[in-house]
């Protein structure tokens, strides 16, 4: 971490040394665990599951929809056998 801060990339530096300070509090351990912009580590023990059944979730929509959709190279079901 050292020589990357020294080599110029300080913010890299820090994200390396905050997902080591994950590490260390085992939050990071679970598979689900993310760690978000803020350096906050969500996970399943300390992110409330808040789903309450059938179309309460997330939703893709709009342009993020439309680009999920539109892959170049996705297959076209009608085509597989």
């Amino acid at each position: 971490m050292k020589a990357l801060a020294k080599g110029g990339f300080p913010d890299v530096a820090q994200d390396m040394l905050n997902i080591q300070k994950a590490k260390l509090t085992g939050d990071y351990l679970h598979t689900s665990a993310i760690i978000v912009g803020s350096g906050q580590v969500l996970s399943a023990v300390n992110d409330v599951n808040d789903y309450a059944g059938p179309a309460t979730g997330y939703r893709l929509q709009g342009e993020r929809w439309e680009e999920i959709k539109n892959i170049p190279g996705a297959l076209d079901p009608n085509e597989l056998g």
